[in-house]
């Protein structure tokens, strides 16, 4: 059972059973008053009393039982008894403050608000029958109504504010718990995605160059000495292959490139894409020394993938790779003359995963990337990536 549920039935059985015990202390009053009135027909009051009480129990016994639904009709039929009873004697006039409790609890307020003006009324009358000259059986009866209204009405709010309360506390947890298992899918699948890219552009493509090598390698066609030096190539490319595996799954975290890391390695890129049969050229403008670990990262990677796609799907005669350091940003741009291709239509389509993951791990550095090219007109990749301003340092500016 929820929290709020359970607090409610714990707060609504501490005022039923109040409500019970006023209700008893003042009907036994009652009985008294009118056992010991002189004028009044003691029987004929213990009868109705008799009648008005087995109501109130049948009512207290059926409530409780979840059978709420009688509520309403059993608390009309309760205050007729009690008119009734009234006119019989009025002794039982202090039942006025329990029924109006019990009128403001369980009936709409349509039907509540008529049904406190008829116990005030009733109780008025009473009491400026046995004391007609007294102000205070008319202010008495008013003033001990409106207050039993009062605190019924104080209770009923306590009660639904501390359900809102924790309503909106229970609302907060699962929100939390939502924000959590979004968090951690969110993180999944950037977890997978960043994997994913990590083996296309390292492991994938040496296994596209080993394929291509291979296959040219296989070529009955092919001079014995070009053979030979394929396969070596390809033997060279699988041994990296399996290092850079290997560390990759030692580490499983976002690769750094050192600053010679970065040259050394766009000029195996380009060693690797001439290897291929792409005639290609690295030129480098700028101190590289620069650039933080991720954007090296970042920049070897998008060599690699350009080159590595040159090589194998433009069918082109000639490819430059150029770095361009500035003092708040670095370009990165791969050229080729290839046949080119539609990259609206790639992208999305499932070839074009590794310059989906470019794009991606550019936008994630907060950089731009874009893929010019036409079907029949070559292609041209360029990243551009923001740099840290430089700051002074006590050997001069870095």
């Amino acid at each position: 059972m929820p929290t709020t549920d359970r607090r409610q039935l714990t707060v609504d059985r501490y005022i039923q059973w109040g409500g019970h015990l006023l209700f008893a202390v003042l009907m036994s009053v009652g009985l008294v008053r009118a056992v010991e009135d002189p004028d009044g027909s003691s029987l004929v009051a213990i009868l109705a009393a008799a009648a008005v009480v087995g109501w109130y129990l049948f009512g207290v016994i059926a409530i409780t039982v979840r059978h709420k639904q009688i509520a309403v009709p059993w608390t009309l039929v309760l205050l007729a008894g009690w008119a009734a009873l009234m006119v019989i004697d009025s002794a039982f006039v202090w039942l006025a403050f329990v029924l109006a409790m019990l009128g403001w609890h369980f009936l709409p307020r349509g039907l509540a608000i008529p049904a406190e003006l008829l116990i005030v009324t009733v109780a008025v009358a009473a009491s400026v029958s046995s004391e007609p000259s007294g102000v205070g059986a008319v202010i008495g009866p008013v003033i001990g109504i409106a207050t039993a209204v009062a605190v019924t009405e104080a209770v009923r709010r306590v009660i639904q504010a501390a359900a809102a309360r924790d309503a909106l506390s229970q609302e907060l947890a699962r929100t939390q718990i939502r924000l959590a298992q979004q968090e951690r899918e969110a993180l999944l699948a950037a977890e997978r995605a960043r994997m994913g890219g990590e083996i296309h552009d390292g492991v994938g493509q040496a296994l596209a160059g080993i394929v291509m090598l291979l296959q040219s390698a296989t070529d009955a066609s092919s001079p014995a000495a070009q053979q030979r030096a394929q396969s070596l190539t390809a033997l060279e490319m699988a041994t990296a292959a399996l290092a850079q595996t290997r560390g990759f799954l030692r580490s499983l975290d976002t690769s750094t490139v050192a600053p010679d890391e970065l040259i050394e390695g766009l000029h195996a890129a380009v060693q690797q894409a001439r290897r291929l049969g792409l005639p290609t050229e690295l030129h480098v403008h700028g101190p590289e020394t620069a650039l933080g670990h991720d954007v090296r990262a970042i920049l070897l990677r998008t060599a690699q993938e350009g080159l590595a796609n040159a090589a194998r799907h433009a069918d082109a005669d000639r490819a430059v790779v150029t770095l361009t350091v500035l003092a708040d940003e670095v370009h990165l741009d791969i050229v080729d003359d290839g046949r080119g291709f539609d990259p609206h239509r790639t992208r999305g389509s499932g070839t074009g995963f590794g310059l989906d993951a470019l794009i991606t791990r550019v936008e994630r550095a907060g950089g731009t990337a874009t893929v010019e090219s036409e079907e029949g007109d070559g292609t041209t990749i360029g990243v551009c990536l923001p740099l840290p301003p430089l700051t002074d340092t006590p050997e001069g500016p870095r």
